[in-house]
């Protein structure tokens, strides 16, 4: 088992190559070899299953990283979602709360300052 996370992907594009490689040096030694007995069927035989289970790994992998990356995409999507609703809230309450309760000004501060009056 490799370390390599693309190693799958890297497999899934390259081993096509080999195949076709292999395979056409197997034909070609058969030609010579044994004209009359072509077992290089066998070998594009067990190299096919191979190829589709590369083909599948790949695929495999390709699903597991749309769907981990939907999901991050779905949880961000949320937490901003949850971020802008609660500054909105927030917001709003401050200034329904601005808008109700009358301002005064602070006794014995030495600047001009006003806050809301919270204890009506």
């Amino acid at each position: 088992m490799s370390l390599n996370p693309i190693k799958p992907l890297t497999d899934a594009i390259t081993f096509p190559f080999t195949f076709i490689y292999v395979v056409g040096l197997c034909a070609f030694i058969n030609y010579f070899t044994s004209p009359g007995q072509w077992w290089v069927q066998w070998v594009a035989f067990g190299m096919g299953i191979a190829l589709i289970g590369i083909w599948f790994r790949a695929f495999k992998f390709l699903v597991a990283t749309v769907g981990v990356a939907a999901v991050g995409y779905f949880i961000y999507r949320w937490w901003k979602n949850r971020e802008s609703m609660n500054a909105k809230a927030a917001a709003e309450t401050a200034f329904a709360e601005a808008q109700q309760l009358p301002a005064r000004n602070l006794a014995g501060a030495g600047k001009s300052t006003t806050i809301i009056d919270v204890e009506r």
